[in-house]
């Protein structure tokens, strides 16, 4: 007979060697897609407007996945705000994606921030799956012929992203 201790132990090994394999399957987040065509969308904004990547040839797009309950989104949002800010004369445009949240937390959360840039809910999760997104925050960096020039799993910071944007520029 076994212990408690002994079938917990066995759940856990179990359970890891699941999500191992689950992590070994090929991810598109994990590919190298720059040089890529960006996956075309059209997102409802929490302004009423709407912003669709596709009449934004022509200009770079910072594309910004984030969710309300993510710590280190609530870290880069306002620097992101303030460079989307600099960028704008310059034809760079910024939109900020909320995945797996609701409308009403993820407009809380950019209020808080004082974050303006255009922003919506992926209501249905297609934008996330079209871009693979496993985790927030994820910003992806697409050029002037809506190719992706980059992406960044995880936190942004400041002079990454003007790197990054001034590469494409």
């Amino acid at each position: 007979m076994r212990t408690r201790l002994q079938r917990w132990t066995m759940a856990i090994v179990v359970v890891g060697g699941l999500l191992f394999v689950q992590g070994c399957g090929e991810d598109k987040a994990f590919r190298n897609v720059a040089n890529e065509p960006a996956p075309d969308f059209t997102l409802p904004l929490f302004d009423g407007g709407k912003f669709s990547l596709g009449e934004n040839k022509g200009k770079v797009v910072v594309i910004n996945f984030f969710a309300s309950w993510c710590v280190s989104c609530g870290e880069e949002t306002p620097m992101i705000g303030k460079v989307a800010k600099e960028y704008a004369p310059r034809a760079v445009v910024f939109v900020a994606i909320a995945v797996d949240d609701t409308e009403s937390k993820a407009r809380a959360f950019l209020q808080k921030a004082g974050l303006t840039i255009p922003a919506g809910l992926d209501k249905s999760g297609s934008i996330k799956d079209a871009y693979g997104i496993y985790g927030m925050p994820t910003t992806f960096f697409i050029d002037r012929a809506g190719k992706v020039g980059y992406f960044h799993a995880g936190a942004v910071n400041e002079q990454l992203l003007r790197h990054e944007i001034d590469k494409l520029l």
